[in-house]
């Protein structure tokens, strides 16, 4: 017999008042009912939060030698108005970071981490050993078809007159590896030992650029096909300090210029490469002793401003309107921009918990207690149905 009570609440109307809620809510409320969790789990529910977000966020890097696994502090900053997410690190594994979709890969000596830092999920999967005489370059992303976040790992060895390449392929849903085949010897060759070890992936695809003798190539690989293609730069003068970015999900190019201008030109692909920003950073308060490293962009603002970051740990503003530069940082080592996701990974023996940061470890960059208890869940989950009850 039905407890005259209780209060049913339909599906429809349960994912309208989660929509409202804040993450931290969210993530108690997963803890509190297995439908509940189930909806917070569901592919639609994830699809619609992330297209609803309101604000950007940028994650950054919180390097620290501890010894703890990688994980999100508890705080963020605002550095200008750019809200800044920090993901604990050591000075070893944050070059090799790589993230897709809120996800974030951190590969090590033995091993490849992935993890949710919202969820506080983290998988571990076994890395084949080291090699001296290989060089190693790696993308993660997310297959366009499926869906299914995918690790490529490409090991080269370098001879007098030729290459030797392997790929491997991790499924980090069902966490197998297999080997695929390599990009044929015309599309590798001649790499002169550089094949950028940064890569980035953008609609199904991961790109890599590569130094050709005197020039560049971009290399490309569908991870629905497994098959590799070459994609061309823009008719350019691209100079060693390019760097290769997605920015608002398209593949996009900075390429800096020193000479006769000091200079930023920012190329985005579509069907072709258009040019979308030409920053000039004459007089306009960029140190000048910086001008031989490259600035990747990192997003866009409703309002068209860019924010890049340089290798010195600084954060710009570009307003074009104004065209003016501001520093909002000299002291942000950043990943990438940040999406908040509920998307499970997996639970396998392979996946080892993910730490809550307060419990266990001291790292955070301020003393303020922010958690929310079931009493303060309780309060925003009624005001968030009253939202949704006054707009029906």
């Amino acid at each position: 017999m039905n407890n005259p009570s209780s209060i049913y609440i339909v599906d429809d109307l349960l994912e309208e008042i989660f929509l409202r809620l804040p993450l931290k809510p969210i993530l108690q409320s997963k803890t509190l009912s297995k439908p509940w969790r189930s909806i917070l789990e569901s592919k639609r529910f994830v699809e619609r939060r992330v297209s609803l977000q309101k604000s950007r966020k940028i994650l950054a890097a919180y390097n620290c030698d501890c010894g703890r696994q990688p994980g999100l502090l508890p705080e963020s900053r605002f550095k200008g108005d750019e809200e800044i997410v920090y993901l604990h690190s050591n000075t070893t594994t944050r070059p090799s970071m790589m993230t897709c979709d809120g996800l974030v890969c951190v590969p090590e000596q033995d091993w490849i981490n992935v993890l949710n830092p919202w969820t506080r999920q983290l998988r571990r999967f076994c890395f084949g050993a080291w090699s001296s005489g290989y060089s190693r370059a790696m993308g993660f992303g997310s297959d366009k078809v499926t869906g299914r976040c995918k690790v490529v790992n490409m090991e080269i060895q370098s001879y007098r007159d030729h290459h030797v390449v392997e790929c491997s392929v991790l499924d980090v849903e069902t966490g197998e590896w297999w080997m695929m085949t390599p990009p044929s010897y015309n599309m590798f060759r001649p790499l002169s030992h550089k094949l950028s070890r940064k890569s980035v992936c953008v609609d199904g695809s991961i790109y890599w650029l590569q130094h050709v003798g005197s020039g560049f190539k971009i290399l490309a690989l569908d991870l629905h096909k497994e098959e590799f293609h070459n994609v061309s730069v823009p008719l350019t003068r691209v100079t060693q300090e390019t760097q290769i970015a997605n920015l608002e999900n398209r593949l996009t190019l900075a390429v800096t210029y020193t000479n006769p201008e000091w200079k930023l030109d920012i190329w985005r692909k579509d069907t072709r490469w258009n040019k979308a920003y030409s920053i000039s950073f004459a007089g306009k308060g960029v140190p000048w002793e910086i001008r031989r490293k490259g600035f990747t962009p990192v997003s866009v603002s409703k309002q068209g401003n860019l924010v890049f970051t340089d290798d010195h740990k600084r954060l710009f503003k570009y307003y074009p309107r104004k065209d003016e530069i501001r520093c909002l940082s000299s002291d942000t080592c950043v990943i990438s921009p940040f999406f908040e996701t509920l998307a499970p990974l997996p639970l396998k023996s392979s996946t080892l918990p993910f730490p809550h940061p307060r419990r266990t470890y001291k790292c955070r960059l301020s003393s303020n207690e922010d958690e929310l208890g079931i009493v303060d869940l309780l309060i925003t989950t009624l005001v968030a149905l009253g939202m949704v009850l006054f707009s029906l």
